[in-house]
C-alpha cells in the first residue's frame, strides 16, 4: 500500500511555474494548483492542506488578500504558507503570517527543502 502524500495547494497565475512545480513536487506531495481566487476559497473550504505556496502578486494582487483570508480563518490558520514572489516582500510576507519567503526564481529543489521544512512533524 503507498503511503498517503501530503497535499499541497500552489496559487499563482503564472502556468509555466504552475506545471513546473507541479511537475518537480507531485514525487513527494499530492499537488493541487490555483489560478482563480474562488477556486482556492473552494479548495480551501474543501481539502485537508499541509502547506500554500502562494504568489502574492497573482491574481491581480489578489495573492495578499487572500494570505490574510488564510490566516483569518479557524481552519487555515494554521496552514503553513510558503511566499514564492517576484519581488522581494519578505518583511510584509512574514509580517502578515508567512511560515517562508521565497524569492523568485526559485528552484524547485529548493522549494522541495522549504516544503519539507515546514511539513514535517515535530
Amino acid at each position: 500500500m503507498e503511503p498517503v502524500r501530503p497535499t499541497i495547494l500552489i496559487i499563482d497565475d503564472d502556468l509555466p511555474t504552475l506545471a513546473l512545480y507541479e511537475r518537480e513536487l507531485s514525487r513527494d506531495y499530492r499537488v493541487l494548483t490555483c489560478s482563480d481566487e474562488r477556486r482556492v476559497l473552494d479548495v480551501l473550504g474543501v481539502e485537508n492542506l499541509s502547506a500554500v505556496i502562494l504568489e502574492p502578486v497573482a491574481l491581480g494582487q489578489q495573492g495578499w488578500e487572500l494570505l490574510t483570508t488564510i490566516r483569518a480563518q479557524g481552519a487555515t490558520r494554521s496552514i503553513p504558507i510558503i511566499l514564492c514572489s517576484t519581488q522581494d516582500e519578505r518583511r510584509r510576507g512574514l509580517e502578515m503570517g508567512a511560515t517562508v519567503c521565497l524569492t523568485k526564481p526559485v528552484l524547485p529543489t529548493v522549494l522541495r527543502r522549504a516544503l519539507h521544512q515546514v511539513t514535517q512533524p515535530l
